[in-house]
């Protein structure tokens, strides 16, 4: 069933959608969600007429196999989700020619309407590598499309067979939120240029060998308005065996935290999760356990009165693997926060669910959940409860938690500082 109440179009799970003709009837749109139609093999090229178009989802289309390219030309697209949109990116399927008297016919309804959008539908599958038009022309008609979407804050292609990502994913500016997860990239370009990325998630790319660069601590800033709260801040970096250098990774993690954490006031956002390779709890960590629970030690934030505290940051270590054969459904593991007064209902709880159905051999993670101070109430003990998926063996392994304070971000800067000092004189020496 649609709905349309003037600046949206609602046609999620439409089971019987292939193809939606003209979407010259809706010249305001502004939100076009056809999410789990799962038997839509195109959109019109009139899609791209859409200037006031903000919000795209696609997800789970996983027969789509054509897009208008003209879409790419919308500087109004904040938010794409193409998530399991396989066939879009499909290395195996051909690239169509386009259909030159399509094109007139097109060109001439454009220019009525003073539009200088491209008409053509092309199957969204040889961007990159395609044996009927040379990849550097095809490669350039990529890059270009990502110039022309710099507005986009949310991008989420999980699940789509892509083969690699084009450098000039740093043009968009705007980007707060990739969801990368389930692409089997060996290597990503560098995000440093991302200033304002505050969620990445890597989960399941499992011929991925490195990180990417991630923005600098002094470019990480806080969005386009003074109101922005951020939901969801983190980085997931989960199930991606060919990583080398695992501890490095957590190492990398860590001080994209604490970078964050000095760059945005915490009345921005409610609590920061990290989930990456690790076999052990870090070791600026200075309260642990050998299991899923912890009392806090309250003295230090009631001493406190300097407000030299800014926040709490506790974490995890936990093993998964998968338990015989046959499905795997995602698994949930909860942080949950006790009150001092055991008489006391209320408790707070922080989630991460984890897609398990791609899990194939056992593995360790860290997990990081970081909370400013005006998050924290009274609370006298943390736990990690794991509500284990079908078919996963799931365990926590060891647990801990530190109070961090303004003096840990000042010794973290100096720790920084004298490693770019350290990486500069080496740079030198090599000269």
């Amino acid at each position: 069933m649609s709905r349309f109440l003037n600046q949206i179009l609602d046609l999620r799970y439409s089971r019987v959608l292939v193809k939606i003709l003209d979407f010259g009837g809706f010249p305001n749109l502004e939100w076009l969600d056809l999410e789990g139609c799962v038997k839509l093999v195109e959109l019109d090229p009139s899609l791209g007429l859409l200037r006031k178009l903000v919000y795209l989802n696609v997800k789970d289309c996983g027969n789509l196999i054509r897009i208008p390219n003209n879409i790419f030309g919308l500087s109004s697209l904040k938010d794409l989700n193409m998530c399991g949109c396989s066939k879009l990116f499909d290395d195996s399927r051909h690239l169509k020619k386009p259909d030159i008297s399509s094109k007139k016919k097109h060109d001439i309804s454009e220019s009525a309407s003073h539009s200088r959008s491209m008409p053509f539908v092309f199957e969204w599958t040889m961007l990159l590598h395609n044996s009927l038009f040379p990849a550097p022309t095809a490669l350039t008609y990529l890059l270009h499309s990502l110039r022309s979407l710099y507005c986009l804050r949310e991008v989420d292609i999980s699940y789509c067979h892509l083969s690699q990502l084009p450098d000039t994913i740093e043009c968009l500016r705007w980007l707060e939120r990739l969801n990368l997860g389930g692409i089997d990239f060996a290597t990503l370009p560098s995000l440093r240029k991302l200033s304002k990325l505050v969620y990445l998630n890597l989960e399941h790319c499992r011929l991925l060998e490195f990180l990417p660069q991630l923005p600098f601590s002094n470019t990480i800033e806080w969005a386009h308005n003074e109101n922005k709260f951020f939901s969801t801040t983190g980085l997931v970096i989960f199930n991606c065996p060919e990583l080398s250098d695992k501890e490095h990774c957590s190492s990398m993690t860590f001080s994209w935290m604490m970078q964050f954490i000095q760059a945005n006031p915490p009345s921005h956002f409610d609590r920061i999760q990290i989930v990456t390779p690790g076999i052990e709890i870090p070791s600026w960590i200075n309260n642990r356990s050998v299991d899923g629970s912890i009392p806090i030690d309250l003295t230090p934030i009631m001493h406190d009165n300097n407000n030299n505290i800014i926040g709490f940051v506790c974490c995890a270590v936990f093993s998964m693997a998968p338990r015989g054969e046959g499905f795997s459904s995602p698994a949930r593991m909860e942080l949950v926060f006790d009150p001092i007064d055991s008489h006391k209902i209320s408790c707070m709880r922080v989630q991460v669910i984890l897609n398990g159905f791609l899990v194939l051999t056992k593995s360790s993670h860290l997990w990081i959940i970081y909370l400013p101070r005006e998050s924290y109430d009274e609370f006298g003990k943390i736990h990690f409860d794991i509500i284990r998926g079908e078919g996963l063996d799931m365990k926590v392994k060891t647990c801990g938690y530190r109070w961090v304070c303004k003096q840990d971000l000042q010794e973290f800067n100096l720790t920084m500082n004298h490693e770019k000092s350290l990486a500069r004189t080496c740079k030198t020496l090599a000269i």
